[in-house]
């Protein structure tokens, strides 16, 4: 089984559960601007992970826009943020990024991150601060 774990990371926190994941499954990691949608049918599990911003999981549309084509791989999305993690936090997550069809095709993770204020470009400190 070909496995490739892909993330987007502002502050770092994203890309170390990524290598995590990728090291333990002993597969290809990418950072998702490196990945052209036709490559994903290369692999038969795929893993995506990003960050919260403002409640949606960054590069999310790499997987949704794909989605129809990859129905029969395995796919597994996490997100990482700096909310405590509960069953609710969870599905709250889960139903405001993929729709119920979504749902149906993927199973969704969100892992507790932190908060990398030093990280922020400037455009998200703004953000931030308001």
């Amino acid at each position: 089984m070909k496995t490739i774990v892909i993330y987007r990371s502002k502050t770092g926190f994203t890309r170390k559960y990524a290598e995590w994941i990728a090291s333990e499954l002993e597969s290809e990691i990418a950072e998702y601007r490196q990945i052209r949608p036709e490559k994903l049918h290369e692999y038969d599990t795929i893993i995506y992970g990003g960050g919260l911003y403002a409640g949606g999981i960054n590069g999310i549309r790499l997987i949704k826009k794909n989605l129809p084509y990859l129905r029969d791989r395995k796919i597994i999305v996490f997100a990482t943020g700096a909310t405590p993690d509960r069953p609710e936090t969870s599905q709250e997550l889960f139903d405001r990024n993929f729709s119920r069809e979504h749902q149906e095709y993927l199973s969704f993770f969100y892992l507790r991150g932190g908060f990398d204020y030093s990280k922020l470009g400037l455009k998200d400190k703004i953000l931030m601060s308001l």
